[in-house]
């Protein structure tokens, strides 16, 4: 139980120090539907259990607002990474409902 807990917060560390923050299972559930259109893909040249971490600037579409762009860094896993690299631009999301910069996006949907 104590290694599992290690790992847990080692891997929750390594997502910090990086600026990996994905919204909790109830921000995703409060939070604003959305569609995320990939503007810019940068490889930060770290990674986070073998997946390689992107920031990507999004123009995001609220279903209920004015678009605006965001930023996000997020570790994708190959073919996440595929995707976005082969030029799929549009991906389902949610943005926290308490604080907008925040987005959720669903990159395998």
């Amino acid at each position: 139980m104590v290694l599992v807990v290690a790992i847990c917060s080692s891997i929750w560390l390594i997502s910090s120090l990086i600026g990996v923050d994905h919204l909790s299972d109830e921000e995703i559930r409060d939070g604003r539907p959305c569609t995320a259109t990939v503007l810019t893909v940068t490889d930060t040249h770290n990674s986070i259990n073998e997946n390689s971490v992107y920031e990507v600037k999004l123009r995001v579409q609220p279903t209920d607002g004015a678009a605006y762009e965001a930023t996000v860094r997020d570790a994708l896993n190959s073919v996440e990474a595929g995707r976005v690299g082969a030029g799929a631009t549009e991906f389902r999301c949610m943005i926290d409902r308490n604080e907008a910069s925040r987005v959720e996006v669903f990159w395998s949907d």
